[in-house]
């Protein structure tokens, strides 16, 4: 089985292409769908967040408000790295659980969907890497118009990520983004024949 990293930067389009995959039959492993399911009240990660998160990002009933832990995350790069430090082990585990599984079904191919694969190091388990591209006025705009926050915010969120630029150059497959989403599906149909050829 070939496992496939997808990768992007926030706003670049990773979800569209995605999907793309899950609609041609290919299994995807999320990881920010891990993430929240094992962020969920008794999770292994739940667990670990109600440590370390300020009592003010703990909803009444238990669960976590994504919103208060989004803006503590964007705003303080030490938190930031301490909650990484501490939850991404868990979280590459539960994806590798997953993985073998599928490779027990013999799947050709399995899609790991981590926007953080470089700098998690999840990249080191992938056969090739694709990254969904954007220029970096399309992809500011993008951000500000899907979240509704200013410019300063969504510059914030931008440079908390690897540059688009780097994860570019490293990635065996690029996905410009920039311009349509038919010129994107072109692209991704000519990558996904190349992966199914090899």
């Amino acid at each position: 089985m070939k496992i496939i990293g997808l990768t992007g930067g926030i706003a670049s389009g990773k979800s569209l292409v995605q999907q793309w995959f899950i609609d041609e039959n290919i299994p995807v492993i999320d990881a920010d769908l891990v993430y929240k399911q094992l962020s969920k009240p008794g999770g292994m990660v739940y667990n670990i967040l109600v440590q370390i998160v300020p009592n003010d990002c703990i909803l009444p009933e238990g669960t976590l408000n994504w919103k208060c832990l989004g803006q503590l995350l964007f705003s303080n790069e030490e938190f930031r790295l301490r909650l990484n430090k501490a939850v991404h082990p868990l979280v590459q585990e539960e994806m590798l659980k997953r993985l073998e599984r599928l490779r027990i079904e013999n799947k050709p191919l399995a899609i790991v969907s981590v926007p953080l694969l470089y700098e998690s190091g999840f990249n080191r388990y992938c056969d090739k890497v694709i990254c969904v591209y954007v220029r970096p006025e399309v992809q500011l705009e993008r951000l500000k118009t899907r979240d509704g926050i200013d410019e300063t915010y969504a510059k914030i969120k931008i440079l908390a990520q690897l540059p688009l630029e780097q994860k570019r150059s490293f990635a065996d497959f690029v996905i410009d983004n920039s311009g349509s989403q038919e010129q994107s599906l072109v692209e991704f149909q000519l990558i996904l024949a190349s992966l199914r050829s090899e």
